[in-house]
């Protein structure tokens, strides 16, 4: 129990010290002033927003594609017969003779417009030709001769036809005449009548048959007539027409100046429509580099605008020019494309050669409002800049144009003149308290390291 007793007194030891230190403010306590924090306003360095020349060059990478390129095939079915030759000359030296021998066209080699590349076989085209030719020779000699219709003898003979014709008639009604008075007088039979009546209309038919021969002789041939058998030439003068430009087909020419890349056929190949390509071949004259530029620059990459255009072997850039941009941004890069051309008559360089292609934004002395790109700040993925208003920081929107590692063009947002925060913004908030060192000009401040 002495024991419960003496570890009680010493846990009441503490409270009842704590207790005796604690003491009521005395009067002279009172009087002390009240401790209030001291606030410090962040100083920050600012550059005035103003008018200077802003150059940027950035560098793009695509590659060199052709002006065009095609796969000649064939449109018919057929077998190759000759191929030009026009390729290297060499001669051979075997067994102590000295053959020349000439290559047909290969990779590498120029052709022109409408020079001969492959020609195919036309025999078959060609008899088919002349059956097509003798057809339309015949449709025409009948047009000729229904249109001429009857000459004036064969009119003529007509006519004495219809007139024989009329006599017979005349004959047989005068026959029936006397047939019936015979038999009034039991002289003719029954029969002996009829046989007379049907003589009369026997001709009767046939003097209506001179008759409408005659006339139609006279009148010449109907349009409907003159009309089929027109229409039975122009059938046979297409048919014409098509065996012609199946043997022209024959002929495989080059569609337009190009370099062969490719040639695939030899005398005796046998070649079709959507077969193997007979020859693939590109116009070089001029390259196109097609690259893709990121959307920030959209509406300052413009058709016409100069470009230098560097390749692998070739550590001179040459000029080339922008001929085309694409109006559609890719979903997925966020970029979109253009298309830069340079001149190739000499053969310089190569289709599919990787190149890289600079392009400069803002002319040589061509003034742009522009602040040090350090003062650029993003919010909610919307560039910003801080300016000081009222002794406060005050982050403004602003949209922008290009930029270097000093400078970015203000395109909205920003008037002329306007002070911008420049040292570490990422670390001012809206409506922090802030002092101005000093204003600085921005190609200064933008030199600062």
């Amino acid at each position: 129990m002495n024991r419960s007793f003496n570890m009680l007194l010493l846990a009441l030891t503490p409270l009842m010290t704590i207790a005796g230190c604690s003491k009521a403010p005395t009067s002279e306590t009172a009087d002390q002033p009240t401790y209030k924090p001291r606030v410090v306003q962040t100083e920050v360095d600012v550059a005035t927003a103003v008018r200077q020349p802003l150059q940027l060059e950035l560098e793009f990478t695509g590659d060199l594609l052709p002006k065009r390129a095609t796969r000649v095939v064939s449109e018919l079915d057929g077998v190759v017969k000759s191929v030009p030759k026009v390729g290297a000359k060499f001669d051979v030296i075997a067994n102590g003779k000295t053959y020349s021998e000439q290559l047909s066209i290969t990779y590498g080699q120029e052709v022109k417009e409408n020079e001969i590349l492959v020609q195919l076989d036309t025999r078959d085209d060609e008899v088919a030709l002349q059956i097509a030719e003798a057809k339309l020779e015949k449709a025409k000699a009948d047009l000729a001769q229904l249109k001429a219709w009857e000459r004036a003898e064969e009119v003529d003979r007509l006519v004495s036809l219809k007139n024989e014709a009329q006599a017979r008639l005349d004959l047989a009604e005068k026959k029936l005449d006397r047939v019936r008075q015979l038999q009034e007088r039991n002289a003719a039979s029954v029969s002996d009548v009829d046989q007379a009546e049907m003589d009369v209309a026997t001709s009767k038919a046939a003097l209506e048959g001179a008759t409408a021969v005659v006339a139609r002789a006279k009148a010449g041939p109907t349009a409907d007539e003159i009309a089929v058998m027109q229409a039975q030439v122009s059938q046979a003068e297409a048919e014409v027409k098509q065996h012609e430009r199946e043997i022209e087909k024959a002929t495989i020419r080059a569609p337009y100046d190009a370099v062969i890349t490719s040639f695939n056929v030899e005398v005796g190949d046998h070649v079709a429509p959507g077969g193997t390509p007979i020859a693939e071949m590109m116009d070089v004259r001029y390259l196109v580099a097609e690259i893709s530029i990121p959307e920030a620059y959209v509406g300052q990459v413009e058709v016409h605008d100069l470009a230098q255009v560097r390749t692998a072997g070739n550590r001179t850039p040459v000029t080339g020019l922008v001929v085309a941009v694409n109006d559609l941004v890719d979903p997925q890069s966020r970029s979109f494309t253009a298309r830069v051309a340079i001149d190739n008559a000499d053969r310089k360089f190569k289709a599919g050669q990787f190149a890289t292609v600079v392009l400069s934004f803002g002319e040589e002395g061509d003034k742009r409002l522009a602040v040090p790109t350090k003062s650029i700040v993003f919010k909610e993925g919307e560039p910003h800049v801080y300016v000081v208003d009222q002794a406060r920081a005050e982050a403004v929107r602003v949209r922008t144009g290009i930029r270097n590692d000093s400078l970015t063009e203000i395109v909205d947002g920003l008037e002329e003149g306007t002070p911008v925060v420049t040292d570490d913004p990422n670390l001012l908030a809206d409506g922090m308290k802030v002092t101005i060192r000093q204003a600085k000009d921005p190609q200064q401040v933008a030199a600062r390291p």
